[in-house]
């Protein structure tokens, strides 16, 4: 099957696609989990916390921006694939998604589960298998040391389905899909949510519910086919034109600064369903920084570029050096000044993060990558 795919994507030539400010959105989203992870293992390690109780809550925004831009960037190169193509190749699809997500998911499941810390259920250890480690997050069976697998189970099973949207022929009548889809998600959210208080199953549901942020990811491809279609303009949208307003000076400012406004109230605030809005909100900063030509901003340079290239495995892998330094300060430098404290902590513990995702980015991840390339119809 392998060699069907692959000389199906040789037969024809190759488009490309490159957003050149995406990886740094994805550094600052990685880094904002790392810092939140820091001060929340703080606490198990008998290590003072940062009197800001804001960055202990930088990882669920980070986490968001992560699932706004995933749909967003899934789902237009599935776009430009189309277009380009005339047809979406699901096997070639589901084939990159093998490559670039197993190995180090994998490997940190067989790691986690079998060497360090070799714990948790058999349960855990086969809903992780079969991809449903949020399950497991929900039912508080993953070691903490581990558990970001969550997310990863959460995306792939968004993968299961959303390139099967594709089949819709018409942009238009796709966009509709993904708009009744968001409705849909949300109202089985509301009704799991007036029932949470009647059992423990339905809470359970509704905590997964939670934690499978279909919906961020779904509104960062509706922003994707409305960026598509201003673009390579396809179809007739009413809202096209306000969409549009998004790439004028005046509203890119407006919008930082109702990003920033907002981050700082859900961090704050105990805002229900609060991932909806900064998903809207994100995902449109993403359109923005991807037309590099009107955008007001850029997040590129060399250092992030980079971070953001191997943040994958700065997200899955960061608690490993952060446990470690967490213990060594607590054992051997407890009683030093709070602020030099803290700069060790945050300097070793991002350093070391940032060494080892890039020792499993070259060394271990790498060649899956370069496999995953020949399955490329659009290159990034």
């Amino acid at each position: 099957m392998e060699k069907a795919i692959e000389k199906d994507i040789k037969s024809t030539d190759k488009a490309r696609v490159y957003f050149s400010n995406l990886n740094g959105v994805r550094a600052l989203a990685a880094l904002m989990v790392v810092i939140s992870h820091i001060e929340l293992h703080k606490a198990d390690f008998h290590v003072a916390r940062i009197p800001y109780i804001t960055i202990l809550y930088f990882g669920k925004t980070g986490v968001t921006i992560f699932f706004a831009l995933s749909g967003f960037l899934i789902t237009y190169l599935l776009l430009e694939e189309k277009r380009n193509f005339s047809a979406v190749n699901f096997k070639a699809f589901y084939v990159r998604r093998m490559l670039r997500i197993w190995p180090l998911y994998f490997l940190l499941v067989i790691i986690g589960f079998f060497i360090y810390p070799g714990q948790g259920s058999s349960t855990a250890l086969w809903l992780s298998v079969f991809f449903m480690p949020n399950l497991a997050f929900c039912l508080q069976m993953l070691p903490d040391i581990f558990n970001p697998i969550w997310s990863i189970g959460t995306e792939e099973q968004f993968y299961i389905f959303h390139p099967h949207f594709f089949r819709i022929k018409n942009y238009k009548n796709m966009l509709y899909a993904f708009v009744i889809f968001i409705l849909f998600m949300w109202t089985l959210q509301l009704t799991i949510n007036h029932l949470k208080h009647t059992n423990l199953i339905w809470k359970l549901f509704s905590q997964f519910f939670y934690y499978a942020r279909f919906d961020n990811m779904m509104i960062g491809a509706v922003t994707a086919v409305l960026f598509h279609n201003t673009k390579y303009p396809t179809f007739n949208f009413k809202l096209q034109p306000l969409f549009n307003l998004m790439f004028k000076p005046y509203m890119q400012v407006i919008l930082s600064i109702t990003f920033v406004g907002y981050v700082y109230l859900y961090l704050t605030r105990n805002i229900g369903h609060g991932d909806v809005p900064l998903a809207i909100i994100s995902s449109l900063l993403i359109v923005n920084l991807c037309q590099a030509e009107t955008s007001i901003y850029t997040i590129k340079s060399k250092a992030l570029n980079f971070i953001g290239q191997i943040s994958y495995g700065i997200y899955l892998l960061h608690k490993y050096p952060l446990f470690l330094i967490l213990y060594l300060v607590h054992h051997y430098i407890s009683t030093m000044n709070m602020v030099m404290q803290n700069m060790i902590i945050y300097v070793a513990t991002i350093s070391c993060a940032i060494g080892l995702a890039a020792l499993s980015y070259f060394g271990y991840e790498k060649p899956f990558l370069t496999i995953k390339k020949r399955f490329q119809k659009i290159t990034q």
